[in-house]
Parts: structure tokens; C-alpha cells; sequence
């Protein structure tokens, strides 16, 4: 069993359940337009589990409850990159050179398989602590990478 497969299947809920916040509630990260289907939901905070894991956990903490797995993208694909648009950066106040923080959106499907979307990351600037979900026309990526299940090992 690989490093991510061990991180992504051994006590999930366990090691979020003792998360700790990467961002605490009055530095809660922004999303303007909320994120699609969760509107309602503008303003997260992004927790971490303690062991330094693979999965983070970005939680509303406005508008509907509403709370979602997530995982920077390059501990899946190292070579991961995507280029933001000159309206991406707009959203997110950000300048050429700026620090971003990339997070994909993990789902645990009803047959166990354990999927990222790559294909539409969301993209935090730490500076502004603003979100914002990025969906590229053209994407080199998928939004259904599976990263393991029952009948794949993770990264096959």
C-alpha cells in the first residue's frame, strides 16, 4: 500500500475530527460568489489534521452548513499546473507573482472509490484570504481523477 493510499483509506474521519484550523474563524478565507451549487456559502475556514495527512477539510462557517474534503493537487500529480486567466487573478487580487494556494475537491463515491477534481481547483490567496473555484475551458485536467478504489490502486 502506497504513502497516499495509507493517507487517503486509515481513519479519515478520525484525523479530521481532531483537525485544527489552518485558518481560524475571524481569518476565514472569502469565496465572493460562494462556490457552485453553494452560493450561500462565502465565507471557510481550512482545517488540517494534525498528522500533516493528505486531506484537509475547508468548512463553511456561513450560510448553510456545508463542508468539503479537499487536497493540494500536487500530492497526486507532482507536475500538476494550471494558469489562471487574467479574470481569475482579478477575483482573487492576485498579481503575477503572487503565492496561491491550490486545492482540489475530493469525493468519496457510495462504492468506496475516492475521487479529486483536478479540473476545476479551487485557488486561495493567502494574502487577501480569498477564494475562488477555477473552471479553465480547457483544462488539461480531469474533474474525475480517481485516486483509489475497490478495484484501483491509487495512482493507476
Amino acid at each position: 500500500m502506497s504513502h497516499m493510499d495509507k493517507g487517503l483509506t486509515s481513519s479519515r474521519s478520525e484525523r479530521l475530527a481532531d483537525a485544527t484550523l489552518v485558518a481560524p474563524a475571524p481569518h476565514a478565507i472569502r469565496f465572493p460568489r460562494g462556490l457552485p451549487g453553494f452560493e450561500g456559502c462565502r465565507s471557510f475556514v481550512l482545517m488540517a489534521p494534525e498528522d500533516d495527512g493528505i486531506l484537509q477539510y475547508l468548512k463553511s462557517v456561513e450560510g448553510p452548513p456545508a463542508s468539503f474534503l479537499v487536497m493540494d493537487p500536487r500530492r497526486v500529480l507532482p507536475t500538476y499546473r494550471c494558469v489562471l486567466s487574467d479574470h481569475d487573478r482579478q477575483q482573487l487580487g492576485a498579481e503575477a507573482d503572487s503565492v496561491l494556494l491550490w486545492l482540489a475537491l475530493v469525493i468519496i463515491e457510495p462504492d468506496g472509490t475516492i475521487a479529486a477534481n483536478l479540473g476545476a481547483p479551487l485557488v486561495i490567496n493567502p494574502g487577501r484570504m480569498i477564494g475562488h473555484q477555477v473552471i479553465p475551458h480547457d483544462s488539461a485536467y480531469p474533474l474525475r481523477y480517481v485516486l483509489a478504489g475497490p478495484d484501483r490502486k491509487a495512482g493507476e
